[in-house]
């Protein structure tokens, strides 16, 4: 009797205990959500790049903490739920590492008022963080722009002080205007690319004249373009001499498509599983059947 008073008693005390700050994070990790437009703004890693990183992780483990945005799902646009949500804004590649290792990682938890300030906070980070290709710096200094434009324009019907957009980032980055507006113009076509192309072309092996991209972003289109033609005479044209009309049909290669969808699989399956998600995962997992089935 007087045993099974004391276990009350514990189980009383003990109830109202809060986590530790330790079971606290490994929560935060196993909750942790990628989101597509964030993920797509870091420039995808070389062949040999990804391979040496997963070398060092597997010889020296994950020694740099991932950062997470710690939000609601309304803010990051997820849904209308205001639920907590744990978003990867850094650390994207040695998070998939993690998880195709079961590897152990720390987190750098981090706050913003909203999507747009962390696109912000990323695209400036990554600008400033890697040896970066001329075409993966002109997309990100052009996502940078494009972005800041349309804040100014939000802010028109107010007091706050109007800014010269491409001015401003030209200073910042040491370039012309000129290349800013290119660069928006240049980000623009490649955001309206399927997230495969747009990863094969910004890690360079897809190959597609700047011509064609500044086609793509004029078109008025809100379906991802994934098959494009490459420019016939690409020495005798310039940028602004090529239609629209160029663009045709050239399909992403099977095994890149496969790869692209198994990584998007993995990653949805390791994210919080709500209504929305789930759809989204079993769209994918079709979408590979479907290409599966036809090689």
């Amino acid at each position: 009797m007087a045993t099974k008073d004391f276990m009350t008693l514990m189980k009383a005390k003990t109830t109202d205990l809060k986590p530790s700050l330790l079971s606290a994070e490994e929560n935060i990790k196993s909750h942790i959500i990628l989101l597509d437009q964030l993920r797509d703004l870091i420039p995808p890693l070389t062949d040999e790049e990804s391979e040496q990183l997963e070398q060092n992780i597997l010889k020296h483990g994950i020694k740099d903490p991932l950062t997470i945005w710690e939000t609601t799902s309304t803010v990051a646009e997820v849904d209308d739920q205001d639920t907590p949500v744990f978003v990867l804004i850094d650390g994207h590649n040695r998070y998939r590492l993690s998880q195709q290792h079961v590897l152990d990682f720390r987190i750098n938890l981090v706050r913003f008022t909203s999507l747009d300030e962390v696109r912000d906070y990323m695209i400036d980070y990554q600008l400033g963080r890697r040896n970066l290709t001329a075409e993966q710096a002109s997309y990100l200094r052009g996502m940078r722009y494009l972005q800041l434009k349309t804040m100014r324009g939000s802010n028109l019907q107010t007091d706050a002080p109007q800014i010269n957009v491409s001015e401003t980032l030209a200073k910042e980055y040491g370039v012309s205007s000129r290349t800013i507006k290119r660069d928006g113009e240049f980000a623009a076509g490649i955001e309206k690319l399927a997230p495969a192309l747009k990863r094969e072309v910004l890690g360079g092996k897809q190959k597609l004249p700047k011509s064609t991209i500044n086609a793509i972003a004029k078109l008025d289109t809100t379906e991802p373009i994934s098959q494009v033609e490459a420019v016939l005479d690409k020495g005798s044209r310039t940028d602004n001499s090529v239609q629209p009309q160029s663009i045709a049909n050239t399909t992403v290669d099977p095994a890149t498509k496969i790869q692209s969808l198994h990584d998007d699989i993995r990653t949805l399956a390791n994210g919080r599983l709500d209504s929305r998600s789930c759809s989204k995962l079993l769209k994918k997992i079709n979408e590979l059947l479907s290409v599966q089935s036809s090689k």
